[in-house]
């Protein structure tokens, strides 16, 4: 059981490194996440002291830094205490960039959303999860949540537990108008 349980992740890790040093990588949004995470008072306290003055890559970048200070990769979300798996990065993370957004004075808003992580025409969690050895693998692979946050004409799709495992910053820009997901 162990021997698959490693070869299993040595699997994802080469998979992972793999699909990093490609070239071109793509966030595909695929369907809408509910976010129903509030920051605590102390750190809402903080993005405000702390985004002040913030444009909208700034702000990304932001986000991504505090969720990877905030949390650690876990199978069950447990945000309160430190844990998430990338719905629990997104929710977070989403509601980090609504605050300083909200801070600036800018228009826009973030919100975690469910799709795929694609590169050289690659869903890569079709790949994960047709190689993945147990059902429950499957499942947990099967999609993967990100942010998506608009503001104006741009839509910027980024990937805080990406960024957390990997430390890669994972962002796909797109224009609202050309792009069909919603």
């Amino acid at each position: 059981m162990k021997r698959k349980k490693l070869v299993t992740f040595l699997l994802l890790l080469i998979i992972s490194f793999l699909l990093f040093s490609l070239s071109s990588i793509k966030l595909v949004k695929t369907s809408e996440r509910k976010n129903d995470n509030s920051l605590s008072l102390s750190l809402k306290e903080k993005v405000i002291e702390e985004t002040k003055g913030m444009d909208m890559e700034q702000i990304i970048d932001y986000s991504l830094s505090l969720t990877d200070s905030e949390l650690r990769f876990a199978v069950m979300n447990d945000i309160d205490n430190g844990k998430a798996n990338c719905v629990g990065y997104a929710q977070l993370c989403s509601a980090i960039c609504n605050q300083a957004l909200s801070t600036n004075g800018i228009e826009g808003s973030a919100r975690p959303v469910v799709g795929y992580v694609e590169s050289n025409g690659i869903n890569w969690c079709q790949v994960l999860k047709a190689i993945a050895p147990k059902t429950s693998y499957k499942n947990f692979v099967k999609d993967h949540d990100f942010v998506e946050m608009t503001a104006g004409s741009r839509r910027y799709y980024f990937d805080p537990s990406i960024y957390d495992v990997l430390r890669k910053k994972c962002l796909t820009l797109t224009n609202k108008k050309a792009d069909n997901n919603g």
